[in-house]
């Protein structure tokens, strides 16, 4: 086996331009990511507070209605409640496209962090490639020397003349 060198430096520097453009599409995504966790939480937050007025407005009514208060005030409050409760359910809607938003970033961006871990086992095995390339080319150019230093030492009789 001969080690070809030749096209070895434009293979590393085309891993690593590749290499740096997986890291730089795997940083962009986690960004991503991060940004959809905040909106997430916002989603999530104002939900939790829908739920909160929902549940302060009920007892309000609960309360007007053991009051004896007038129907119209219980009517017009079970009113607000049912809108409430509409923008609860619209909100739990939108709390649920959010996190499939979030899963499908998360997805994206684990498949980037693959990619740029790819990149990186191919320029560890190239660079290990080169290095035993090397290796052997050295040890090949030390057993020529060692061949030739020996023949040296040799009755011209029985010198090689393969050289």
């Amino acid at each position: 086996m001969t080690y070809n060198n030749t096209l070895s430096p434009q293979r590393l520097e085309t891993l690593q331009t590749l290499h740096a453009q997986a890291v730089e599409a795997s940083q962009t995504a986690g960004q991503l990511v991060g940004k959809q966790q905040e909106v997430l939480r916002s989603a999530q937050a104002k939900l939790e507070q829908l739920q909160s007025y929902a549940a302060q407005y009920r007892e309000q009514m609960q309360t007007l209605g053991s009051a004896g208060s007038a129907w119209s005030q219980v009517r017009d409050l079970r009113g607000f409640v049912d809108r409430i409760e509409a923008a609860i359910s619209a909100q739990q809607a939108e709390l649920n496209r959010q996190q499939d938003r979030l899963t499908e970033l998360s997805a994206q961006w684990g498949a980037a962090r693959q990619r740029e871990k790819a990149f990186e086992v191919l320029i560890d095995q190239h660079q290990a490639q080169n290095r035993q390339g090397q290796k052997v080319s050295a040890l090949k150019n030390l057993q020529e020397w060692a061949v030739r230093r020996a023949s040296q030492f040799l009755p011209s009789s029985q010198q090689r003349s393969d050289f």
